[in-house]
């Protein structure tokens, strides 16, 4: 379980995990997720985002190759570029209902990916 010490939050805007866990759970409070925040955390398995996250900045887990698993609330609206690129472990996603972008290439190179579950809209 992660430590609310490994994540640097500004104004509801997760900049940074500094902690090393391989399942993380993001704390209730996040409301986007900075471009950069976990790229190359090679150890990520899976991550949880809270209700109330409406982005997922630029390449935000970018290279996180073990990336089995995230769960996607229903809060998130915005994908972006390159967001998931490169997380060759990453299977299925679930897309919610309210997302209305995804940036180029959020998906490049995931090449686990078997489903694509699209929001109904």
């Amino acid at each position: 379980m992660s430590n609310t010490n490994d994540f640097l939050i500004k104004n509801g805007v997760l900049k940074k995990y500094k902690g090393k866990d391989s399942e993380v759970t993001i704390p209730d409070g996040v409301i986007e997720i900075a471009k950069w925040t976990f790229r190359d955390r090679i150890s990520l398995t899976s991550i949880t985002l809270p209700d109330g996250v409406k982005k997922i900045g630029e390449k935000a887990f970018y290279d996180c190759t073990s990336l089995t698993s995230i769960t996607l609330p229903d809060s998130v609206t915005e994908i972006g570029k390159e967001a998931f690129s490169g997380c060759t472990s990453l299977t299925s996603i679930t897309l919610p209902d309210g997302v209305t972008e995804i940036g180029g290439g959020a998906f490049r190179g995931c090449t686990s990916l078997t489903s694509v579950t699209l929001p109904d809209g």
